[in-house]
């Protein structure tokens, strides 16, 4: 059976608003608009996942990035966390130091972008999760973030990203030193739990966690992040 007649590839309604997670009703007002690429086969729709998964990507392209966390809601496996990163909140010089010192580096493009109300405050917020129990996961990785996204003082939700190139102590089970730091950022708990969920999944594929180490500059994050999305989503359709 070919590719593009696979069961996979066409999809039903109720296969396409399960991935989308809309209603039925709301596909089948999309595709009668000619909103969304589909047709009617023995009156009943089918769509191809390639066409859709083209057409998500044009929208997207026209998507302001602070309104992509928005979208996590609605459609989470459709938004690629190399979309949710920007160059302006990666740090590619983190200084070893203590978990607040290395914290507040995190904390500071939040502040200067006025994305945070309240920088001390949510600064506190990830110290004191910490001193619940380290963000930090082997190997050399921690996800920092606060323990209640709704006391945040957040504007909006965001990622940061940054690298201590000589690692430092951030507290991990395993007692090695912390290089890649992921700082999730969010004020919804449903938008804080699936970025958490994508971004270990990524970080989950063989060596991406070793080339993140290497990288200098936010061109190489984002193609990595993208270049990995890209082998998931291909593993995915083979399985």
């Amino acid at each position: 059976m070919s590719a593009e007649n696979s069961p996979r590839e066409i999809m039903t309604l109720t296969e396409l608003a399960n991935y989308l997670k809309v209603a039925e009703k709301t596909v089948v007002r999309m595709a009668r608009e000619g909103k969304i690429p589909g047709t009617k086969v023995a009156s009943q729709w089918r769509f191809m996942r390639s066409m859709v998964d083209q057409w998500l990507e044009n929208r997207m392209q026209h998507v302001h990035t602070d309104n992509m966390f928005e979208l996590l809601k609605m459609a989470p496996e459709v938004v690629p966390v190399s979309r949710l990163v920007s160059p302006e909140l990666m740090i590619f010089d983190i200084k070893a130091g203590t978990v607040p010192d290395v914290l507040e580096q995190l904390v500071q493009p939040l502040e200067s972008g006025g994305l945070v109300d309240d920088a001390k405050k949510y600064l506190q917020l990830l110290i004191d999760r910490e001193n619940l129990h380290s963000t930090a996961i082997a190997p050399s990785v921690a996800i920092p973030h606060a323990r209640t996204p709704a006391d945040s003082t957040l504007r909006q939700s965001a990622l940061v990203v940054g690298i201590c190139k000589e690692g430092t102590d951030f507290g991990a089970d395993d007692h090695q030193e912390t290089q890649v730091f992921i700082l999730i950022c969010s004020e919804d708990d449903m938008v804080h739990l699936r970025l958490l969920a994508k971004i270990s999944k990524l970080l989950s594929r063989p060596k991406v966690i070793d080339r993140l180490k290497q990288c200098e500059n936010s061109e190489q994050v984002i193609g990595l992040l993208a270049e990995t999305e890209w082998k998931l989503a291909l593993k995915s359709a083979g399985e």
